[in-house]
């Protein structure tokens, strides 16, 4: 092998993934991004799996059968791959199960809550991994990688602390139900109208609005997670419209 090969791997997988979570989350969705990077990762480990891991083993083995010297080359990239995979496990399992939680997604920043999410749980992998080491007295001790992983998801945890917006600490007159109707037929009617019903919510019927009144706002106002990417552009003024009205009372017509 290569001399620093498994080093200079290792830089050009952190510095793709690194890139992908950014290009990710500029051209989709949030809970669409972080998915895809997972997505990314996990065909990775499966082709290590069925390009590598798989085919050497079968080649390793049919050459014991046949009594023939085994190229130990193929125990080296298989061992490679697998420690490829090990390392993956963490930030795969918290980028497909990062769509349940849409104050990671919805950040600003989304692309760096997901690397250095993803970057936490390859350290306190490398903890399980090196702790079996350290035990038999041939690895050092593996706490300051577990202290990094939780060090950074602490981090992490801290910029996302909730911080309420200015506007919702002022003193701003309730909202009537005609401007709160007039915002969700701006900006949620083509996904929540006659046509169709997601959620089986109707913004054109008064009465599915009211029962729906909380919902709504956990979606548009606490989340931001509605409209999907605001891809109809709804602004933090429309948004306080519907923030006014439900803490009033969530008044009907």
């Amino acid at each position: 092998q290569r001399r620093h090969g498994d080093l200079i791997v290792g830089v050009l997988v952190f510095a793709l993934i690194v890139f992908a979570s950014w290009l990710a989350c500029r051209f989709f969705a949030g809970r669409g991004a972080f998915l895809l990077v997972g997505a990314m990762i996990a065909t990775a480990m499966s082709a290590n799996v069925f390009f590598w891991i798989i085919p050497g083993q079968r080649t390793v083995v049919a050459a014991i059968k046949a009594g023939e010297p085994v190229d130990p080359i193929h125990g080296m990239r298989g061992k490679q791959r697998s420690v490829h995979n090990t390392y993956f496990t963490l930030p795969v399992l918290f980028a497909m199960l990062s769509n349940h939680y849409s104050f990671l997604y919805l950040h600003p920043q989304r692309w760096l809550v997901l690397f250095f999410l993803m970057l936490a749980g390859a350290l306190i992998r490398q903890f399980f991994v090196q702790r079996h080491g350290y035990h038999l007295g041939r690895a050092r001790n593996p706490w300051p990688f577990a202290a990094l992983g939780v060090l950074l998801i602490a981090l992490v945890i801290l910029a996302l602390r909730p911080q309420a917006p200015a506007q919702m600490a002022s003193k701003s007159p309730p909202a009537d139900f005609a401007q709160v109707q007039n915002v969700l037929t701006q900006h949620c009617l083509a996904c929540h109208g006659p046509a169709l019903q997601m959620k089986g919510l109707r913004v054109d019927q008064p009465q599915a609005v009211l029962l729906s009144a909380q919902a709504i706002y956990q979606q548009v106002v606490v989340t931001r997670q509605m409209p999907m990417n605001n891809a109809s552009g709804m602004q933090d003024a429309e948004r306080d419209v519907i923030r006014r009205w439900y803490e009033s009372g969530a008044k009907g017509p």
